[in-house]
């Protein structure tokens, strides 16, 4: 079953490209399941009726970056990068809001994973947090018209460790996988975004 987002063309157009709508591989996601907290930084909340969970997600890549046009047309002069640091989530159960023990970074690598790269975290050079990612494929999303299946690998990390980054001057996410090492350090787009999903706790 394909994906579809019943919202206006620039939402549709933002969740389908960069898959945003995370764990809503293989179902319907009709508008009224479908919201936009805020849209700059964007965050959105999808209810899926089928788990009866609704998770709401903040996209880390800033729509005016090189990376986000490299997503949309690649090209030599912006190709997209081996793997990019795609949203940070958190899901809890029915509708009703509550505040999460802990939150997913998503990356979205280019060549999918056949084995789960561990993870750390830092912030101003002090490891908060080491430990192993998970890989989930999401069935039949569509995207530009062609049917794929994306692979997101998530990072969990407990909400306490999470609050510390917004205030963190220097915040790396790294990715140890068979194809070698990568750094990811949070930019100031990306920590208005992880505040914003913050903000839609309390």
């Amino acid at each position: 079953m394909s994906l579809l987002i019943q919202t206006p063309v620039r939402h549709v157009l933002a969740c389908l490209t960069l898959l945003l709508c995370l764990g809503t591989g293989g179902f319907l996601v009709a508008a009224q399941n479908y919201e936009v907290v805020s849209k700059r930084p964007l965050v959105t909340r999808i209810f899926d009726p089928e788990k009866n969970e609704t998770t709401t997600s903040a996209l880390l890549i800033d729509p005016q970056s090189d990376e986000f046009r490299g997503r949309l047309v690649p090209s030599s002069t912006h190709p997209p990068p081996d793997v990019s640091l795609h949203s940070v989530a958190y899901t809890y159960p029915t509708r009703t809001p509550s505040r999460p023990q802990a939150v997913a970074f998503v990356f979205m690598p280019l060549d999918k994973y056949k084995t789960a790269p561990s993870f750390s975290l830092t912030a101003d050079g002090a490891v908060l947090q080491e430990g192993e990612t998970t890989l989930r494929e999401l069935c039949c999303v569509e995207v530009n018209g062609h049917n794929a299946n994306p692979q997101h690998v998530s990072a969990t990390v407990p909400l306490e460790i999470v609050e510390r980054l917004v205030q963190a001057r220097k915040v790396e996410l790294r990715l140890n996988t068979k194809r070698g090492k990568y750094t990811f350090k949070l930019n100031d787009y990306q920590k208005k975004s992880l505040a914003a999903l913050l903000d839609t706790m309390k």
